[in-house]
């Protein structure tokens, strides 16, 4: 009697004979149809559940019922647009272009062009030997 229980040829044998039988495909009708089932049912327990649950929390269907709730969501957008309002004053006047911007090199070199800056400084040191007169008033008129 042990011998039929443990025997491997007849236990593969019923298999065969059960197999013919049922249908265990992963896409069999009877599987898809248990596997929907289950879906549908956990969906309708969560869904009952999230509506037992929806007003226990903050006591009341919507934020707008509750004068607390209401009060807080309208500060905290009034102090985020403060903290917005600060933020802009303090970088407000930090502008930064880039030094090699073309408006900024031709107007850079329209005020040296209308600066008399250059015609006071002098260009270079002025060498020249004692006896020449010339060189020494151009020194001296520049």
């Amino acid at each position: 009697a042990n011998a039929i229980n443990v025997s491997n040829k007849l236990y593969r044998k019923g298999w065969d004979a059960l197999k013919m039988v049922c249908d265990v495909r992963a896409d069999a009708i009877p599987i898809t149809s248990a596997k929907a089932s289950r879906e549908i049912a956990s969906d309708y327990k969560y869904k009952l559940t999230h509506e037992q649950q929806k007003g226990h929390y903050i006591g009341c269907p919507t934020v707008e019922d509750d004068n607390k709730l209401s009060w807080l969501t309208n500060s905290s957008k009034v102090h985020s647009n403060l903290a917005y309002k600060e933020d802009y004053e303090k970088t407000k006047a930090k502008i930064h272009i880039p030094v090699d911007m073309k408006s900024v090199v031709s107007a850079k070199d329209c005020q040296t062009l209308v600066s008399d800056l250059d015609y006071r400084q002098y260009l270079h040191q002025w060498t020249c030997h004692p006896d020449q007169n010339d060189c020494i008033q151009a020194r001296k008129a520049y």
